[in-house]
């Protein structure tokens, strides 16, 4: 009882914008596709303005920038995802493929990117992209032009937030393949139609968590945010008032690590997942802007 109340209150968070969670086993396992294989990417039709490195939310998969890709296609920027290890079609049976492979892979299409164009990448991340990008970026600041962070995985500043990192290492400890399923509402309005209708019926979509997967994204979100105080890379922080996943605390701490090279959005009524929106061409636009504006 107290492992499912714990898993409860903390999944409620971090893992969906959705809020009904209930038990489930397992499917049967999916071999992974290779990353090569998930690469999606948005040409514009002259050679790219800018060149940028999309990294998705928990859960999700390259999909998440199915709307915005194009979108940025048309403003003369190439926009390029991939399903993050252990996501899309890279599922390994719900394990969480560690902090090590999903920054390194980051670092490596940031990279070839790198080389590819001749120029600094952007990076845009969403709640657990985010996290990623702050690492990545870390690691080859000289190849990165901006980070955009919507909604970012960071817990700087939560209250007791090292009383529940020990309550849930040691639920993932005793019992780290527990699952939940999360339950993703097809009609939320706090989503874009399409959307709410991906998320809730692609089965690329992740909906049922193990505890230690779960435990794999609180570590990794705690990295990002001891590690933030070191970033020097030009930033773009977006956060909407409906943000029911990350903390505010998390999200001020953060801004103002990097204010002194970093800008700042608030969007009152914009939900955890900022680029799934109904207003997420207006969040699309004041990201072109930014990249407009920052040198390259």
């Amino acid at each position: 009882m107290i492992l499912r109340l714990i898993t409860l209150v903390m999944l409620h968070g971090l893992l969906s914008a959705c809020n009904l969670l209930s038990d489930k086993r397992a499917e049967e396992p999916v071999a992974p596709a290779p990353l090569a294989d998930t690469l999606r990417q948005w040409q514009p039709v002259d050679n790219p303005d800018a060149v940028i490195l999309g990294l998705h939310s928990f859960g999700d998969y390259g999909a998440a920038f199915d709307a915005l890709g194009p979108y940025f296609a048309d403003a003369g920027h190439l926009l390029v995802s991939y399903d993050q290890a252990g996501f899309g079609e890279r599922i390994e049976q719900g394990h969480w493929a560690g902090e090590e492979q999903l920054v390194s892979e980051a670092v490596a299409q940031i990279k070839q990117l790198y080389e590819r164009h001749q120029r600094p990448v952007f990076l845009i991340g969403e709640s657990l992209g985010g996290a990623v990008a702050i690492l990545a970026a870390l690691e080859v600041p000289d190849k990165v032009a901006g980070m955009v962070l919507a909604g970012p995985a960071v817990r700087e500043g939560i209250r007791l937030r090292y009383g529940w990192n020990a309550a849930i290492a040691s639920a993932a400890l005793l019992a780290p393949g527990y699952q939940l399923t999360v339950n993703r509402d097809p009609d939320d309005p706090n989503l874009a139609a399409d959307s709410a209708q991906r998320l809730a019926n692609d089965p690329r979509v992740i909906r049922e968590v193990r505890m230690d997967a779960y435990w794999g994204l609180i570590q990794l979100a705690d990295s990002a945010s001891d590690q933030a105080p070191s970033l020097q890379t030009p930033s773009l922080l977006l956060y909407g008032g409906k943000d029911n996943s990350v903390p505010a605390a998390g999200i001020s701490h953060l801004h103002d690590h990097l204010a002194n090279q970093g800008e700042y959005r608030f969007y009152p009524e914009g939900p955890h997942l900022l680029l799934q929106s109904p207003r997420w061409q207006q969040v699309a636009d004041d990201i072109l802007d930014w990249i407009d504006r920052t040198p390259y």
